[in-house]
């Protein structure tokens, strides 16, 4: 078909090279969130590329963190942010056991066969989940408390007020 034909016309022009498909040239996308993804698989890579038994502890004992990345379906991530800082606080103990008597295999297997290495990682993950469900009620309450008190003391305010000044500082008008 020539170049020039009205069916060549008619056709959608391809978009310029850098500009993504089906999206308004003036909208500007915003980021998928797998910058945090990305960051973690290099350090993972680094890791297991230096110290490859530190990098077998820590994938074992942060798998509870890997469980809420998968569950939590916040856009802002609130339980996989509360878990996994939880979860890697667990882990340094058994990390820093391994940096003192050196990272080698031999000290990888007397850290992974002590079960109280796994009840601090998969406890501290664990208290990482309680705080997740159980934070945001409490405060709620706290709040909720807090407000009730406010509302008591602005309504007393306001009757020793008008007890005072009289029934006109309510701006009400008076019936009768």
């Amino acid at each position: 078909m020539a170049r020039g034909s009205s069916t060549a016309n008619s056709q959608a022009k391809p978009p310029a090279p850098g500009k993504p498909l089906g999206k308004p040239a003036g909208k500007r996308r915003r980021g998928t969130g797998s910058a945090p993804v990305t960051l973690t698989v290099m350090a993972i890579v680094v890791l297991a590329l230096t110290a490859l038994p530190l990098c077998i502890l820590v994938i074992a004992g942060t798998l509870p963190t890997v469980v809420a990345v998968v569950v939590d379906r916040h856009r802002r991530r609130y339980l996989a942010r509360t878990v996994g800082a939880m979860n890697l606080a667990g882990v340094m103990p058994g990390a820093l056991r391994m940096w003192e008597a050196g990272i080698n295999f031999e000290t990888l297997r007397e850290v992974i066969e002590n079960p109280y290495n796994w009840l601090v990682m998969y406890g501290a993950a664990a208290v990482g989940w309680v705080l997740y469900f159980c934070v945001p009620p409490v405060v709620a309450m706290v709040i909720e408390v807090k407000a009730d008190e406010t509302r008591r003391r602005l309504e007393a305010r306001a009757k020793a007020l008008v007890d005072e000044w009289g029934e006109e500082v309510t701006g009400r008008k008076r019936d009768g």
